[in-house]
């Protein structure tokens, strides 16, 4: 006897559980599936996260977390930064948000997605779980992390993160960041948690397999001169995590009755510390996809928005990887920095406007996913599609018959639009993702 839905989400970590969450609220019939795994572990969480855990409410969620600490490094010749960021630990976070997700109406299944059984663009998927449940739903968000199958993955130089919580040593509150010739390090260390050391190397550069194999590539590592026994340590409270942390594409086009999200759709290189964000803001771009699709709305706008999202942020990640291990001139000869210095090519990381200019692209709009006109200008190279609450073009339009809002006749004068403003959007397939801009 099958169990009928409008969404199942396969995945109950940050970008799974916020998404069900957010469909839930909105009242569609949403099932979680997640066999509550999580690991003990620290990650970083950045303001732009926090920021909105406290607009959707989940100050829960943020419980886990701790208050910005401080964050110092050692890369390209910097010792110190003003930088900083939050430690949260996952696994209660995890916990928090699936929480939240029952709360909210989420009917939750503790258990795996073995298989599934049917997925047709029109009838929708059926699911076989772990338990022996059959699951049927319209539609299915698949955030399953680096474990959902792919067949048409693109990847760069591959990471092997290698990590676990010290037994023996008390690091400084806070986080370190430092690069070496065989990779480069993150410890972290949080009041109710610990200690926290990850090293990243190659992921080909480990011998043998299982704890063995984790502990001593972890020795090696640490044995490095340049340490001088700051991480002297001999042991860890738990076996060492090991994971892949390499970027990677895995589903560039959306599979519809199908869609990927978080690092099922692009898994982030966790140098770049926006591996949370990507989840939530990913599990947010879901939303008005899923509500468009279950409408009955044209499947290609969603295919549209998703593929500009997905490859857009691979592309622009892989390039902002590059220039980070490229400011590590004195480790260039090293392989681990050789590779990932030269790729993928040597294309700027941010999209450049040489004109300003109308584009049709998908937004969204009330929730929903709509063709709109985006006004493109070299300070706005993603486009901008609203000014103040205003579509551009209806900004555009009233600043030549009437009288725009006072702050949107600002943004158009800081952008010199006020005189020679474009009248013809141009045709394009690209989508769109940035949806407002404010004075």
């Amino acid at each position: 006897m099958a169990t009928c839905f409008d969404v199942a989400v396969a995945g109950g970590g940050p970008a799974g559980a916020f998404a069900a969450r957010e469909l839930a609220r909105t009242g569609i019939r949403t099932v979680l599936i997640d066999p509550d795994t999580t690991r003990p572990r620290l990650e970083g969480l950045g303001e732009r996260v926090a920021h909105i855990l406290k607009q959707k409410g989940l100050e829960d969620a943020l419980q886990a977390a701790s208050a910005p600490m401080r964050r110092s490094v050692r890369w390209a010749g910097l010792n110190e930064t003003a930088n900083g960021e939050r430690l949260v630990r996952r696994h209660d976070f995890d916990a928090a948000l699936r929480k939240a997700a029952l709360e909210s109406g989420v009917i939750v299944r503790t258990t795996r997605l073995r298989r599934i059984e049917k997925a047709n663009p029109e009838t929708g998927v059926a699911l076989r779980l772990a338990d022996g449940e059959t699951v049927t739903a319209r539609l299915l968000i698949d955030a399953r992390g680096r474990q959902a199958p792919s067949a048409n993955r693109q990847k760069g130089p591959q990471t092997l993160a290698i990590a676990g919580r010290l037994s023996d040593l008390t690091l400084p509150s806070g986080t370190h960041v430092e690069a070496t010739p065989q990779g480069w390090i993150w410890s972290a260390a949080e009041p109710e948690f610990g200690s926290w050391l990850q090293i990243c190397i190659d992921a080909d550069d480990l011998t043998g397999s299982g704890q063995d194999a984790l502990a001593e590539r972890m020795r090696t590592f640490l044995a490095q001169p340049q340490f001088d026994g700051r991480f002297d340590t001999r042991g860890f409270q738990d076996d060492l995590l090991a994971r892949p942390a390499g970027l990677v594409l895995s589903a560039p086009e959306l599979p519809l009755p199908i869609l990927p999200i978080g690092d099922a759709a692009v898994a982030i290189d966790p140098l770049s510390g926006h591996g949370l964000f990507w989840a939530i803001s990913s599990a947010l771009a879901a939303v008005p996809s899923v509500l468009t699709l279950l409408e009955g709305g044209d499947p290609d706008l969603a295919a549209r928005f998703y593929r500009h999202r997905v490859v857009g942020t691979f592309w622009r990640q892989a390039r902002i990887g590059r220039d980070f291990y490229r400011l590590e001139a004195d480790l260039a000869a090293h392989p681990f920095w050789a590779a990932r210095a030269a790729w993928p090519d040597d294309k700027p990381a941010h999209a450049v406007a040489d004109d300003t200019r109308l584009e049709q692209r998908v937004v969204v709009d009330g929730n929903r996913l709509r063709e709109r006109e985006v006004l493109i200008t070299p300070r706005d190279p993603e486009g901008v599609a609203f000014v103040c609450g205003l579509p551009v073009r209806d900004l555009l339009d009233l600043s030549r018959t009437g009288s725009p809002p006072a702050e949107a006749l600002r943004w158009l004068e800081s952008r010199g639009l006020l005189s020679g403003l474009p009248d013809q959007p141009q045709k394009t397939p690209e989508t769109n993702t940035r949806m407002r801009e404010t004075a």
